[in-house]
């Protein structure tokens, strides 16, 4: 027993590509528009941060050859100057520059050439290839700094390199001045774009492992693989265009083609029922691991193709605390429902009901809410009530809330059999496998499970049986009444 638990609770723990895919797709429709919004937004704040950080730069050159004193008369008479051109002292001069001008000497006397306290740039120098001249290159976040710096530096390098190499004079070929415009420019786009799309693949990511935490009910095969219950029926999706044709009308087989795959399957769900049930069964309870799977709804459409069969059917809303049934069924007239019945302290024995148009379905539904019916259910007058019931239908089909509410163990246990709803890829699948345990431990006699908005059908886009409660898990929405006439007729049970 031990095993097959482990077993199952492997198989749950695989993750199936396809049906990763199938939960993917959903989750990308509904939050594509955040995923593409955070894309851009971390591809703003990327730019943002460049914008930021980005400082133009300017460069200014300085090209200039050495020349040392003469020593003799002729060649004084050769240059007027009083220097000549020494390749030695040249190529000596081109081998020191650099060195000096990392000095801590040439440093002091910038500053002392510049009167400042810092210098706002930096220095560098090269050589032009096969010849002795060198270039200076100042830059600088400030074209005049670097200009200034630039001019400092042809100042005081023949007081550095007097020391070093002896007496020199710089031959200047190129003056430095203020640069125009900043030799850098301010690039975005290719950081910008990569921080955008990775971005998108986060956000992608995201969704795929919220796909990959999302396992719920796909098919009947997913529940009966771990739990031993038949599957009674898929009930298809009905398309959202054509529910649109009757906004005022309740998804009902009295109101749709009976030739639809939708009012097929609850001829089968009847027949598949009927055979589960052993002799002398009536009273059916229908119950949901969740709000919105669609309990009412098949409970309804069940009781009405029992109706159709020419059985004596009564349905009753068990949902105290928010019925819905008649709004459902689109009644509109006055009567009372299961909480006005049992919270009557009257003698009075009989029950007004109302009977469904043309049908042999009579209906015990109200709309008064009981926020609190735990005492109204665990009176003995329910339970007499169903008996008398019995003696006077065929069957007795109940709509309770989910049974994660104590109102639904209530029902269960006067009942024949459970019906349980599972509606597909909503509600998790770990959930409603425990719950389905947990009721069947309970007592509960579960003879099937329905999937609902099933796809085997291929029948389009979900209808969506749901319906609000006034109570727990986030519940709160109500429908109204469809706006079905019909005549209402006093039946007593």
């Amino acid at each position: 027993m031990e095993e097959k638990e482990k077993q199952q609770q492997e198989e749950q723990n695989l993750i199936d590509i396809g049906v990763l895919w199938h939960n993917f797709l959903p989750i990308l429709r509904r939050f594509w528009l955040l995923v593409l919004v955070f894309a851009l937004l971390c591809g703003g704040m990327k730019y943002v941060r460049l914008r930021r950080s980005f400082t133009p730069m300017y460069r200014t050159e300085a090209i200039f050859s050495v020349s040392v004193p003469t020593s003799s008369r002729v060649v004084s008479d050769l240059y007027s100057s009083g220097y000549y051109y020494d390749n030695a002292a040249a190529k000596q001069a081109v081998a020191t520059f650099p060195y000096l001008l990392g000095s801590d000497v040439m440093r002091d006397l910038l500053l002392q050439e510049l009167g400042t306290s810092g210098i706002n740039g930096s220095i560098s120098a090269s050589t032009i290839s096969g010849t002795n001249f060198m270039v200076l290159t100042v830059t600088s976040a400030d074209p005049n700094d670097a200009c200034s710096i630039a001019q400092a530096v042809m100042e005081v390098y023949p007081q550095i390199g007097k020391k070093v190499i002896g007496d020199i004079q710089l031959v200047v070929s190129q003056e430095p001045s203020v640069p125009a415009a900043p030799y850098n420019s301010f690039v975005w786009h290719s950081s910008v774009i990569k921080s955008a799309a990775m971005g998108l693949a986060l956000g992608l990511a995201l969704l795929v492992l919220l796909a990959a935490m999302h396992r719920s009910v796909l098919s009947s095969e997913d529940v009966k693989r771990r739990i031993n219950l038949p599957c009674l029926a898929h009930i298809p999706s009905v398309s959202v265009k054509e529910r649109k044709k009757n906004k005022s009308a309740g998804l009902l087989i009295t109101r749709q083609d009976p030739s639809s795959a939708f009012c097929e399957s609850f001829r089968l769900l009847r027949l598949k029922l009927l055979r589960n049930l052993d002799e002398g069964d009536k009273v059916i309870t229908f119950t949901s691991s969740v709000p919105s799977e669609g309990k009412s709804s098949l409970a309804a459409n069940t009781a009405l193709a029992l109706a159709r069969d020419g059985k004596q059917v009564l349905l009753i809303d068990g949902d105290l605390r928010s019925p819905s049934i008649k709004g459902l069924l689109g009644l509109s007239s006055p009567s009372e429902g299961l909480g006005e019945y049992l919270a009557d302290q009257s003698s009075k024995e009989g029950i007004d009901c109302l009977r469904f148009k043309d049908t042999s379905l009579v209906v015990l539904a109200g709309t008064k809410a009981y926020p609190k019916p735990a005492s109204l259910l665990r009176s003995k007058k329910l339970a007499s009530t169903l008996e008398r019931a019995r003696g006077i239908f065929d069957y007795i089909i109940i709509d309770t809330p989910p049974c994660v509410m104590a109102d639904a163990s209530v029902f269960a246990a006067l009942s024949d059999k459970v019906v349980y709803v599972v509606r597909r890829d909503f509600a998790p699948r770990s959930q409603v496998l425990d719950s389905i345990r947990a009721f069947s431990d309970s007592g509960a006699k579960i003879c099937g499970f329905v999937l609902n908005c099933s796809n085997r059908s291929g029948s389009g886009k979900g209808y969506g049986y749901g319906y609000g409660y006034g109570y727990g898990y986030g519940y709160g929405k109500k429908t109204g009444a469809y706006g079905y006439s019909s005549k209402s007729r006093s039946t007593e049970v």
